[in-house]
């Protein structure tokens, strides 16, 4: 399915581990990167450089299901209704997308697949020591792990050269949108050694500890954002509001 014209593919999470027996550029569009790439032509040129694009927000359930609905002023009738059946029960919105695909998660299947596949990762990106120990944290998971290096570097044509003079198979790139996503789609493609590369936004920050993820029954009701308000009422304010209202009212009412 495209939304503002970023294509994103119908799969559930084990479906798109099927993918990587071929070479993939990951991404994982959610409505903060669509809204993004929809007045950002060079983010958006990017995106397209995306082999698996992976749908990461329960915003794009409901988005998906409603755009079913080709009459808009029918939709319009329909959304405050969907969007109240939607908060308690997410059934009736996977006609589109199976699940939600988080980037976090299909991150640490990534890394289990390239240590089961024999396949060197390298961690680029992030603040401080957060590459390095998330590098670490996985190799004590996933013991058979080759680390092919760590870096916190930012995006440039040095990180680059950095990550090609590891002979890395798998990069993961820690960047944030649109940041990670120009600088793979520049990049990508000098990489003689790459096998999969992915933007992974602030993942390095779940699995190294740096930020408590939610309870998993707040996950499995689609209620996460709920819970990074709650930690981070500040810096999320604006971001929730992109993803739960914004989003929603421009690709549902004023997109083509």
């Amino acid at each position: 399915m495209k939304i503002f014209d970023v294509q994103i593919h119908e799969l559930a999470r084990w479906d798109a581990h099927a993918w990587l027996s071929k070479p993939q550029v990951i991404f994982t569009p959610n409505p903060e990167i669509l809204l993004e790439a929809r007045k950002n032509k060079a983010f958006r040129k990017a995106l397209k450089e995306g082999t698996l694009m992976l749908p990461d927000g329960h915003g794009l359930l409901l988005v998906s299901t409603l755009l079913q609905v080709r009459n808009k002023f029918l939709r319009a009738l329909l959304y405050f209704p969907a969007l109240l059946l939607f908060l308690f029960w997410k059934a009736p919105f996977l006609k589109v997308f199976p699940e939600v695909v988080h980037g976090c998660d299909f991150m640490a299947g990534l890394i289990k697949w390239s240590a089961d596949h024999g396949k060197s990762v390298f961690f680029l990106g992030g603040r401080g020591q957060v590459a390095a120990e998330t590098a670490q944290w996985f190799k004590i998971t996933f013991t058979r792990l080759k680390i092919a290096g760590f870096s916190n570097l930012d995006p440039s044509e040095k990180a680059f050269e950095l990550v090609k003079a590891s002979k890395a198979d798998v990069v993961l790139v820690a960047y944030g949108a649109p940041k990670q996503e120009l600088w793979i789609a520049k990049y990508h493609k000098k990489l003689p050694h790459l096998m999969h590369i992915m933007g992974v936004g602030g993942s390095f920050d779940f699995w190294n500890g740096t930020v408590k993820r939610a309870p998993l029954f707040l996950q499995r009701r689609g209620l996460e954002w709920l819970w990074r308000f709650y930690m981070e009422p500040m810096k999320r304010t604006k971001r929730i509001w992109n993803a739960t209202v914004k989003f929603p009212l421009i690709s549902l009412f004023f997109s083509d």
